[in-house]
């Protein structure tokens, strides 16, 4: 076990200990800038967590194209809108400091990190970022982000005007809901429906082979918007009930027949397993009826649970 203040040559340290790990490195850091990937060319079934708000995107702060590189080599990304942190546990070793991934902290800004072999300390470093592993950003999200992104106005990616100021001590989350399925065989206005927005769906879609394309259908008032994530729980009979992982909405398309207005849901899920709904309940210590809700999912902590479960 061995403990290390280091001021020097940082950057060279951290890219090194990233290339040479032969572990999945877990990250949570600010900030994440253009030519980041660089700095910390982070390996396939990495994680990252960065500041990954339209605030921070159009601050020049994080560059969605260079978070894009990494989750097409395999990494998972996650945004927490008010993360502060610098965690790196990079192979055999943690470091926690002051430097964001950025060129500037590279090459102009005075910078200190402590880095650390003792096992509990890394071990929770570890935890810290598993447990802000909350909100994934697909490369759907990650496109929609990089429409916001605009060069820093100055070295280090300084805000160029006033934005709203965040003062929230918890990650901060999308909407998350519930919703609860039957298998059953659409109509032909319903098929019609969701024919007519599939194109649009598609279109916003970037790498169809690492996420599945689902959709559902809602009799009524639509509750579901662009952006929200979904977890699916499906009742597929003689007893069983599926739990799907959580998917962003891409798209809703509505329409009417004689009837009634049906609204066809586009969702974006990781091409993960199911899990059983009793199996998840013993995993989260939770009751069935609580998955079983229909709507937003409340309390927060138990929001984070329900995400967390499928970034572990």
């Amino acid at each position: 076990m061995s403990t290390e203040f280091i001021t020097q040559d940082i950057w060279q340290q951290l890219t090194k200990a990233t290339r040479s790990s032969r572990q999945h490195c877990c990250v949570a850091v600010a900030y994440f800038g253009k030519g980041a990937g660089k700095l910390l060319p982070l390996a396939k079934g990495s994680r990252l967590v960065v500041d990954a708000s339209e605030r921070s995107v159009a601050a020049g702060q994080t560059c969605p194209a260079d978070l894009s590189k990494l989750v097409k080599r395999g990494v998972k990304v996650y945004s927490v809108p008010n993360l502060h942190a610098k965690v790196f546990v990079l192979g055999r070793a943690a470091y926690i400091g002051s430097a964001n991934v950025s060129n500037r902290s590279a090459s102009q800004l005075v910078e200190a990190v402590i880095r650390t072999t003792d096992a509990s300390a890394m071990r929770a470093a570890r935890q810290f970022v598993l447990d802000h592993c909350l909100h994934e950003l697909t490369p759907t999200v990650l496109r929609e982000l990089a429409k916001h992104y605009h060069p820093p106005l100055i070295p280090g990616g300084k805000r160029g005007k006033k934005l709203a100021k965040q003062t929230s001590t918890q990650p901060t989350m999308p909407r998350l809901l519930l919703t609860q399925l039957y298998l059953e065989d659409w109509s032909q206005s319903e098929q019609a429906i969701y024919d007519a927005g599939l194109p649009v769906a598609q279109k916003r879609r970037k790498h169809p082979l690492k996420y599945n394309l689902n959709a559902i259908s809602v009799i009524g008032k639509c509750n579901y918007e662009r952006g929200d994530v979904i977890i699916q729980v499906t009742k597929e009979g003689r007893g069983k009930e599926f739990v799907s992982p959580p998917g962003n909405v891409l798209h809703t398309k509505s329409g009417r027949d004689e009837n009634s207005k049906s609204t066809i849901v586009y969702i974006e899920c990781p091409n993960r397993p199911r899990k059983s709904i009793k199996v998840l309940a013993q995993i989260l210590g939770c009751t069935l009826k609580q998955l079983r809700f229909d709507g937003v999912v409340r309390p927060a902590a138990f929001a984070r649970d329900l995400l967390n479960t499928w970034a572990k």
